[in-house]
């Protein structure tokens, strides 16, 4: 009876490591996914402030996005063991610094390209390092966690360049990233309602945000969309939010 006891006890104990080793690799991945978003959020918001588009809540948002970056830095510090999960922290830590340093220089126009050329060395590192994560564990929650953590990239990255264009910083790669982003948002938002259908408050959460992200695909396609600053600036907050709830409700399923 008693080596029974002891062997199921030995047996709930590996169950629960297990449990909560998946819960932990899924959390370090949403933190290295949500350095991508900070990324974009942060030229985002600079640009924001340069256009007077709610300048008073773009900087709080500018500050918070740099503050939140950091802490992210140092709990990935602690997240990462592998050699090459350690190797892209790294380099996340090296494109960081330049981005880090222009976000707090002087807001001007001429300064716009430079620092989003900054934060695309971010997002590519911020990327690999996600990679290297999910890549490091077999649970498919890590799968839903990245792909849910990339929509909140994806919500301001559409903003930012849309503020971008709005301040006069114009090329062909900005003019295809538009649509490019768009189909990009569109194809994961459909492959997680696939996903979704025995989850229905999973479900009722990714239908909230399809019908916030048609409203603002409408208005960016409207004619006269020139002017609809103040409005691509709350949609993007409200698509973001929507996408953070989606990916905090996957890493509650991880738990």
């Amino acid at each position: 009876m008693m080596k029974s006891l002891i062997r199921l006890w030995l047996v709930l104990a590996f169950a629960l490591t297990a449990h909560w080793a998946q819960a932990a690799d899924a959390a370090a991945i949403n933190l290295a996914g949500q350095q991508r978003m900070l990324s974009q959020r942060i030229v985002k918001s600079w640009c924001q402030i340069g256009l007077n588009v709610l300048p008073a809540v773009s900087k709080a948002q500018l500050d918070e996005a740099v503050r939140l970056f950091e802490s992210n830095l140092q709990a990935l510090d602690i997240a990462t063991s592998s050699p090459e999960a350690r190797n892209a922290l790294a380099g996340l830590r090296a494109a960081w610094a330049p981005l880090r340093s222009g976000a707090a220089g002087v807001i001007r126009q001429s300064d716009a390209a430079q620092l989003d050329a900054r934060a695309e060395d971010v997002l590519m590192a911020a990327e690999r390092l996600t990679r290297v994560m999910q890549d490091q564990t077999s649970e498919p929650v890590s799968r839903w966690v990245n792909l849910a953590g990339r929509q909140r990239m994806l919500s301001q990255r559409l903003i930012k360049v849309y503020m971008l264009q709005q301040w006069g910083v114009t090329s062909a790669t900005l003019r295809d990233e538009t649509e490019r982003v768009q189909n990009e948002f569109a194809g994961a938002l459909a492959s997680m309602q696939q996903q979704a259908d025995n989850n229905p408050t999973l479900r009722t959460e990714l239908d909230n945000l399809a019908l916030q992200w048609e409203w603002l695909r409408t208005v960016l396609a409207t004619e006269g969309a020139d002017s609809f600053r103040l409005i691509m600036a709350e949609g993007g907050e409200a698509i973001l939010q929507l996408a953070d709830q989606i990916t905090l409700l996957y890493l509650l399923s991880a738990k």
